[in-house]
């Protein structure tokens, strides 16, 4: 198995690559097989293969292998393997411990400046919510709550911010579609509905309050 390995550090031409339009699709590729199931925790994967299965080259998979690597979703053993994270529930919990902080950070920039239509859109992932609950299914449950607090983190203009989210948010997301069983829906929905309605609103007071309530989730643990 070829390990993902960067092509460089501190050549113009690395930077140009590492932030080239290929490299963003294949990463989110690879990231969509992840949360989408067809690429599983503990799964070996090489580049080579990747590279044909995407139609690019090899390079920059290496380097969308890379980022992965940095925010957890891959790991890989010199000369050994490459594969998707085996994220425990413990690691999960862990991330959801930094999420929480990085969001309320992220409330109070957001809430204050108006958030558009994320409204809107976010009540429509909150509707795909509901609906995934009558038949749940953890993939399903991830991404819509992915999805729901994601709108809110794409109107940020603090990049750093972003990405301390980007590198929590995917471990919790994929760790929580293998937890040993579901976390309370009846306080993430609550949640979400009250969120909902302090965007709607710009009430900066209520998303607090939400937060406050997230804060007491508790991640299963074996």
């Amino acid at each position: 198995m070829v390990e993902a390995t960067s092509v460089g550090a501190g050549d113009p031409a690395d930077e140009r690559l590492a932030h080239s339009p290929v490299v963003t699709t294949v990463f989110e590729q690879i990231l969509a097989a992840v949360h989408g199931g067809e690429l599983l925790p503990g799964q070996r994967i090489s580049d080579g293969a990747l590279a044909e299965q995407l139609g690019v080259s090899r390079t920059p998979v290496r380097e969308a292998l890379l980022r992965l690597r940095e925010i957890g979703i891959v790991e890989a053993s010199a000369s050994r393997f490459t594969r998707i994270a085996d994220v425990t529930p413990l690691q999960t919990k862990q991330a959801f411990e930094v999420w929480l902080p990085l969001y309320r950070t992220l409330l109070e920039e957001v809430i204050p400046a108006g958030t558009g239509d994320a409204a809107e859109e976010m009540a429509r992932d909150h509707e795909q919510f509901l609906e995934s609950l009558t038949n749940p299914d953890p993939q399903r449950l991830a991404t819509t709550t992915f999805w729901f607090f994601q709108r809110l983190t794409d109107r940020s203009s603090n990049p750093a911010l972003q990405r301390a989210l980007m590198s929590v948010v995917h471990i919790l997301r994929l760790g929580s579609t293998h937890l040993p069983e579901y976390m309370n829906m009846e306080l993430v929905t609550r949640a979400q509905r009250m969120l909902l309605e302090a965007v709607r609103a710009n009430d900066l007071v209520g998303a607090r309050r939400t937060m406050a309530l997230l804060a007491g989730l508790e991640i299963p643990q074996e």
